[in-house]
């Protein structure tokens, strides 16, 4: 089975929607996947999602919602679980962790680079958002 390893290392909320949408293609593929989320992208993963810290203030963030809402689009806290439950493998970075105070949600490993190289280094696409 191949392997994809995606890492969300920006704050940017387009960039952690695409970064899901992607792991969940991958996964639909057949892909072994595992997705990598530092920096505020980690509270996507834990039991109080914020999304709205990624890169925008509330009143835009909620300005997209509404319009991801009326094309459709579903909310990031969905596709976060919905990585979980289809067996993509979700690590969220360990210092951000302390750092933020963040509780991960069920399945979702605490996890350092060393991690993240071992798995990039076999893996046949690595993709950074």
């Amino acid at each position: 089975m191949p392997k994809a390893v995606i890492m969300l290392s920006d704050n940017d909320l387009a960039r952690a929607y695409h970064a899901l949408v992607v792991a969940l293609s991958a996964r639909s593929l057949g892909y072994e996947v595992h997705l990598f989320a530092t920096g505020l992208g980690a509270y996507l993963f834990s039991r109080r999602p914020k999304t709205r810290l990624l890169g925008l203030t509330p009143l835009a963030s909620l300005y997209i919602r509404w319009r991801l809402r009326r094309l459709g689009a579903r909310r990031l806290e969905d596709l976060a679980r919905e990585c979980l439950s289809t067996g993509v493998k979700v690590y969220v970075d360990e210092p951000v962790v302390k750092m933020l105070g963040i509780e991960p949600l069920e399945g979702v490993e605490v996890a350092g680079s060393l991690t993240f190289l071992a798995l990039a280094r076999e893996a046949d696409l690595i993709l950074t958002f």
